[in-house]
């Protein structure tokens, strides 16, 4: 499922994160560990190591405000709680996967850069499809930008990592269903 962030600003020249994409993330985290509990295993997945201070930075606040949360981040079970960037993840499988895109628009609203870190660079489409086959059961994708906001025809690059974020993105927007063509 796609879980788009309309709000969402991604500080390209600055922090290089979207506090708000990950105040969402950290929702879905309440969200999951309410309904699951320990009974289904989490991870996060990130686009780049900044998003990923950026989420536990977000996540470490909500325990702090909602102290029945950090029960469930503890160390406990065979498959912990996680929140990784895409480099860190290495055969990390969980019941439930939350990706987070954290880039998009900057404040000025302008068009949305196409890069996406490891996603853009030789076999970045590989790199994608780590992120994507972690789940066993639903991958939610968080994103500030729909799939048809992606302008490809200003890739200057060819990276096939850009075009397959847009495809699993529409995919993840179906429902987990390619579109008719």
């Amino acid at each position: 499922r796609l879980v788009y962030v309309a709000e969402g600003v991604y500080d390209r020249g600055g922090s290089r994160t979207n506090r708000i994409e990950a105040k969402r993330v950290v929702d879905l985290i309440a969200e999951h560990f309410r309904i699951h509990g320990m009974q289904r295993g989490l991870g996060v997945i990130t686009l780049n190591l900044a998003q990923e201070e950026m989420v536990l930075e977000e996540w470490e606040r909500r325990k702090q405000t909602e102290p029945e949360l950090a029960a469930f981040a503890g160390e406990q079970g065979n498959e912990p709680f996680f929140i990784k960037a895409l480099e860190k993840v290495q055969g990390d499988e969980r019941d439930h996967i939350i990706i987070t895109i954290g880039y998009g628009r900057d404040k000025s609203g302008g068009n949305i850069p196409l890069n996406f870190g490891p996603i853009n660079q030789q076999g970045g489409e590989r790199r994608l499809n780590v992120a994507v086959t972690r789940a066993r059961y639903q991958t939610t994708v968080v994103g500030s930008f729909l799939p048809h906001e992606l302008d490809l025809a200003r890739l200057t690059t060819g990276s096939e990592g850009v075009r397959r974020l847009q495809e699993y993105l529409e995919y993840a927007r179906n429902g987990g269903r390619f579109s008719e063509v």
